[in-house]
Formats: C-alpha cells, sequence, structure tokens
C-alpha cells in the first residue's frame, strides 16, 4: 500500500517530538490572575517583536498543583516546552535527571548583574546556573493597624502584643500562621542561629539552636501560648479577616484573601531578641527554565533574557505587584512608594534561599512531624529533632544508594 504525501506528514507528526517540528517557543506557567495577566503583556510584547530568526512564544497555562509532574514525565519524552516558570526547589532533581538545561553558556556578567544576588543564586546548582529569576517569595509580618499600630520590632516585643492580644476562651489570638510546617518555621530556626545542613552538607537538625527555635516555637503555639493550638492557611486568613488575629505571618498569596475592611500594615519579621539575629524566613524564586529537550535553545535564551529584562520586570511589579527579581527595578518611584512591595524586598536582605537540592526534600515530612510533636502535643524538642534526624539520615542513605538507578529510569 502507497502512502501519499499528506498521510506521510500526518504520520511523521505522530512520529516527531513535538518540539522538533514546533515553530513557535511553547512556555508553560502556572500564574492566575493578574500576574497571568501582566505575563500575557510581557509574552504579547516579544510576540510583536518577533521576526526573522526569533519565533513567537506560545503560552500554556497549566494548573501548579500538576505543573512539577507534568514536567518530570513530558520533558524527558520531548513533549514538553521549551521554557517553563516554576519554583527554584525543584532545580536540583531536574538538573540530575536532565530536565533542565544549564544556561552559563549563553550568560553574561551584564545578564547575571541584572538581579539581587540572592534569586539568581537561589537557581544555581553544582556550579551551573539554570533559569533567569523573575519573582521571589518569602514570608513577612502581616498585622491589622486597628490592634497592632506599630509592629513589634523584636521577638520580645511579639510576645508581648501577643498576650495582650490573646484570649483563648474567646477564640483571640495575638499571632497565627501555620507553625508546624517548616516552611513557616525557618524564620526562627535560622533566627536562633540553627542550620539544617553543616558545611559538610549532611543534615544537621538536631542542634542546640534547633532545640532553642523549636522551644520558642512551642512557647508561642502551647496552651498558653498567642498562636492557636491548630494553625493552617484558611485558619491564619479567616481569624485575620474576623478580627481575631492582630497578627500573621504569610506571603504575597495571601494579600489578595485579606478583607478590604481591615487596615493593613506589613512589615519584616522582628529580631530574636535571644540571639539578636533578625528572622531570616525561607526565600523561594520563581524562574524561567529552559526544557534540556527544547530544539530552539538559541532563541528560548533570547526569549528568557527578553522575559528576565529589566523593562518586562517593571511592567510585572507595576501590573500585578509582582515582588521582582531585578536589582534596578526597585529603584521606580511607585516601587519605593509602595508600603507592600517595599517591605517584601526588605524582608529579602534577611531571607535565606531555600536549598534547591533532591536532599532538600526529604526534610520536610520528618521536621514537619517533630513540629506537630513538640508543638502540637508538649513533646521534648531534644528527642523529636534526634528522631526527625535519624529519619532524614535514613531516607538520604537510601536516596544515595539508588540515585544511580532513578537518574538511569529519568533519562530514556
Amino acid at each position: 500500500m502507497r502512502l501519499g504525501a499528506r498521510s506521510i506528514l500526518v504520520l511523521l507528526a505522530l512520529l516527531v517530538p513535538s518540539s522538533a517540528l514546533a515553530k513557535e517557543l511553547v512556555l508553560w506557567h502556572a500564574y492566575r490572575a493578574d500576574e497571568r495577566t501582566a505575563l500575557e503583556k510581557t509574552v504579547a510584547r516579544w510576540n510583536d517583536k518577533a521576526r526573522g530568526q526569533d519565533p513567537r512564544i506560545q503560552l500554556l497555562a497549566v494548573p501548579y498543583d500538576a505543573f512539577s509532574d507534568k514536567i518530570s514525565a513530558a520533558v524527558p519524552r520531548g513533549h514538553g516546552p521549551d521554557l517553563f516558570i516554576f519554583a527554584h526547589d525543584r532545580v536540583g532533581d531536574w538538573a540530575e535527571s536532565s530536565i533542565v538545561e544549564p544556561i552559563e553558556f549563553w550568560m553574561t556578567e551584564a545578564h547575571a548583574g541584572r538581579f539581587l544576588y540572592k534569586t539568581i543564586d537561589s537557581l544555581c546548582y553544582k556550579e551551573s546556573l539554570y533559569g533567569l529569576p523573575l519573582a521571589f517569595k518569602t514570608t513577612i509580618l502581616i498585622y491589622n493597624k486597628a490592634l497592632v499600630p506599630t509592629p513589634p520590632k523584636t521577638t520580645d516585643e511579639l510576645m508581648a502584643v501577643g498576650r495582650r492580644l490573646t484570649d483563648r476562651k474567646a477564640g483571640r489570638f495575638g499571632l497565627v500562621y501555620t507553625n508546624t510546617k517548616l516552611y513557616f518555621h525557618a524564620a526562627w530556626l535560622f533566627g536562633h542561629g540553627a542550620v539544617i545542613f553543616d558545611k559538610q552538607g549532611k543534615p544537621r537538625v538536631n542542634s542546640a539552636e534547633g532545640r532553642a527555635a523549636l522551644n520558642f516555637a512551642r512557647d508561642m503555639g502551647g496552651k498558653h501560648g498567642i498562636v492557636p493550638p491548630e494553625s493552617s492557611a484558611t485558619l491564619t486568613t479567616s481569624l485575620f479577616n474576623q478580627g481575631k488575629a492582630g497578627m500573621a505571618i504569610s506571603g504575597p498569596w495571601m494579600l489578595g484573601e485579606i478583607s478590604r475592611d481591615l487596615d493593613v500594615g506589613l512589615a519584616p519579621l522582628p529580631l530574636v531578641s535571644s540571639t539578636g539575629k533578625p528572622a531570616a524566613p525561607f526565600l523561594g524564586a520563581e524562574g524561567i527554565m529552559m526544557s534540556a529537550r527544547s530544539t530552539q535553545k538559541k532563541a528560548a535564551f533570547r526569549a528568557m533574557t527578553f522575559l528576565a529584562s529589566d523593562e518586562m520586570a517593571t511592567l510585572r511589579a507595576l501590573g500585578a505587584r509582582q515582588p521582582v527579581a531585578n536589582r534596578e527595578v526597585w529603584e521606580h518611584p511607585k516601587l519605593k512608594a509602595d508600603p507592600v512591595l517595599s517591605a517584601f524586598r526588605e524582608q529579602l536582605d534577611t531571607a535565606t534561599v531555600m536549598p534547591g537540592t533532591p536532599e532538600m526534600r526529604v526534610i520536610w515530612a520528618p521536621y514537619d512531624i517533630a513540629l506537630e510533636k513538640v508543638i502540637g502535643a508538649g513533646g521534648e524538642a531534644g528527642a523529636a529533632l534526634h528522631e526527625a534526624e535519624q529519619e532524614i539520615r535514613r531516607f538520604l542513605a537510601a536516596q544515595h544508594g539508588g540515585a544511580k538507578g532513578n537518574k538511569a529510569e529519568a533519562t530514556p
């Protein structure tokens, strides 16, 4: 049986990976609302200018909860995007699995110098750079000005203000945050001088400093504390909006959920009184990354630099109030005058870059369990952290033992 020309073309389209036939650069993202609108505007600017060697960008929105799994499944098979925007915490996994393309070959000092150091550092893994930062996220103190006219500067002040506002029988609290999750506990952890990994890269969660941070969190969240006994993101927003919590610790994602009836202020988290160190919450960066399977890498890098440029960052900052990664953009008068964005920019200076390594993924569950045992159940900090560290070491031993096999499976 002989195939016609049209049938042959159809057959080729089915057999050849989509990226090889694409005339456009495909960009996946998980932005919503104002952030999505701002991204669409920046892409439209590129598409208006795309001529000759520069292909147009085709945007595809992917639900956040499914995003990382889709990237991990699609890219190795050549069916994923040329570019994608995601948090930096998966960089290590994707680098080890040859899913993301290192871009230092194309980088210059001018490219790198455009960004706030911590944001570009977050996208590095094993001496290579795997993306350009677009924005950053960190937690911060949000306060109801009617209840807390002036934000506390130290944890001693935080506790004093919190005790004044707390009436546990009436369901009123000085502070609310998700205190049994490491992501939110990190501010106190690093503020007490603790670490998660030592200088040799080994887990070190059961330290004197780590125990002090956990005891502090227990004092705030225990039976007589200023934080509700059961905390969650939903409860944080609910109590704060009802005027039943004077202060909250959360990130930029909460801002759109706060009642417009409240007069709200934002401030960096306070100094830890016992150490004199600032609370140092985790810093996360959202970066634009290149698929290792893209067939249009030079064009993809040009698109990355355009979308991460100062001009496009200004558009996103003003249009979506996004805390952008570009250094010069923060000199814009409107950003300087924006109390919300200015507070996040100030918090970045003391924030701790969240490791984007495969080892970090092993830390979360055991540490969260330790937090629950101590804060939620009143357990002893040393015993809980010792157990967590032993569990982490077991996980890491299993992870390293199967690393070669896992990499072989992930890379066809």
